[in-house]
């Protein structure tokens, strides 16, 4: 019988032995752009992830181990390159620098080739998008969608009986009271962290499969009819308004984002 350290030793021998490839250069630049973002945002970086981060994180970490795994492939002198460029960007004391850094780990994973590349590099690409969900190009890109859901908001409610008038995305109802849909009433909100966390969820649930767009696409229906009956609710009741808007109010937006990506990704379809 053969003692139980023969196999760890191999392991280690083997695992010296591995050539250096596109995805562990990716996973370092991953974990680099993390801990500069991290950083760079001050301590309120430290506190507790976002939920569609840790899950896109064990995705891509899991996808990254099986395609490493499975690629023999040394890295080129393009990886080294890409790996270089990121931590570059991590030198840089900006928090924007964080996505450029991202987007060099997202195109060392694709350099993988390979279901698992392919899947690890479009949510590294997804987190670089994260970054910067807070810059000036977010808020223009938010005014035609905040536009369209103020006058789908008006349309619903004058088929209630509500009679509206709308100019941009301020709704003015005939009692004087106006309702400004912003962007974090808007389903503009939770639809990026949606369709990331179904789509790392479905990579999670079954690796073999290729990426559930189906899957995604399903998230962000339901997340649209969803929030548009809360956009309902939240012009027509100023009580509704009050609790969605108080301390508790965040936790029905949490259960229903939790629940739309358990809904789309968790059940087993004959076609994924």
């Amino acid at each position: 019988m053969r003692s139980a350290s023969l196999p760890m030793a191999s392991d280690v021998k083997a695992w010296a032995s591995h050539p250096v490839g596109p995805g562990f250069l990716s996973a370092c630049t991953a974990v680099a752009a993390a801990a500069h973002f991290m950083l760079a945002t001050g301590a309120s970086g430290f506190g507790p992830p976002h939920p569609m981060v840790a899950l896109a994180g064990l995705a891509i970490a899991a996808d990254l181990h099986r395609g490493a795994a499975t690629s023999q492939t040394r890295a080129a002198m393009a990886d080294w390159l890409l790996a270089a460029l990121a931590l570059l960007c991590c030198v840089l004391p900006f928090r924007v620098a964080a996505a450029p850094a991202l987007v060099c780990a997202a195109a060392l994973a694709w350099r993988l080739r390979g279901l698992q590349g392919r899947a690890a590099a479009v949510m590294l690409m997804a987190l670089g998008g994260w970054a910067l969900k807070d810059g000036v190009w977010a808020d223009l890109a938010s005014s035609p969608v905040l536009w369209a859901e103020a006058h789908v908001t008006s349309a619903l409610l004058g088929l209630g009986g509500v009679s509206a008038e709308v100019a941009g995305n301020r709704i003015t109802l005939a009692d004087g009271h106006a309702f400004i849909v912003l962007r974090a009433c808007s389903v503009l909100s939770l639809a990026y962290p949606c369709a990331v966390g179904t789509y790392a969820l479905c990579r999670l649930l079954r690796p073999a499969q290729a990426p559930g767009w189906g899957r995604v696409a399903l998230a962000l229906a339901v997340l649209v009819l969803l929030n548009s009956a809360r956009l309902v609710a939240m012009v027509a009741s100023p009580a509704i308004y009050d609790v969605l808007h108080s301390d508790t109010g965040t936790l029905p937006l949490q259960l229903a984002w939790a629940g739309i990506i358990l809904l789309a990704a968790g059940p087993r379809w004959r076609r994924a």
